[in-house]
């Protein structure tokens, strides 16, 4: 966020088995919530215990947290499951994701993002884009990089990118437009392809 000088961590925890009387015990004994830094990485950790032991946001229970960083803070997240929301940033970003749907807004910066299943948008990139996404649809606007994307299956749109797009795609429909520069399909699996106002090449490998 705009003018923030230090990491800012609200937590929700949302567990439904838990009656209100029994939430503030049920914090104190069962919640870890800790922010710590470590060098020069701001290190996050949000679990609930059960039974003794740890899981990562527990079964009938889960921890729903808002993170505010400051504007120029490079992020490297690491999620198992459930949406996130990146944005107004002016740094790197990198995700890694098992599941859950993914939406990255405004940064000035290079992005990668590494996501299992789960539909991922992103709009407004200064800089360089990578997807690898095993399943789910993607949908990319105003990038002023380069993109590559290797989806697994799902829906691929892209519009207005100002570099090369590449896209390797197993099975889904896939739909460009706008591209400053080539666009390279390394496989389009099975589905429509749709390419309109590109201003370089065509490239298909296969």
């Amino acid at each position: 966020r705009e003018g923030l000088a230090a990491i800012e961590v609200k937590a929700e925890v949302v567990a439904p088995d838990v009656r209100d009387k029994d939430m503030e015990g049920y914090i104190r004994d069962r919640v870890e919530l800790t922010l710590e830094k470590k060098g020069d990485v701001a290190v996050l950790v949000a679990r609930i215990r059960d039974n003794g032991r740890l899981f990562h946001f527990g079964e009938s229970a889960r921890i729903d947290l808002t993170v505010m960083v400051p504007k120029t803070m490079a992020l490297d997240i690491e999620d198992g499951s459930g949406e996130m929301v990146v944005e107004d940033l002016a740094a790197a970003v990198r995700i890694e994701d098992g599941s859950g749907a993914i939406r990255v807004v405004r940064v000035a910066g290079n992005v990668r993002i590494d996501d299992g299943s789960g539909e991922v948008v992103v709009e407004r990139v200064e800089g360089n884009l990578e997807i690898d996404d095993g399943s789910g649809g993607v949908e990319v606007s105003d990038v002023t990089g380069d993109v590559s994307i290797d989806d697994g299956s799902g829906e691929i749109r892209v519009r207005r990118v100002g570099g090369t797009v590449t896209v390797d795609d197993g099975s889904g429909g896939i739909d460009i437009a706008d591209v400053e520069k080539d666009v390279r399909l390394i496989n389009t699996g099975s589905g429509s392809v749709r390419i309109s106002g590109e201003k370089g090449r065509v490239i298909r490998s296969r």
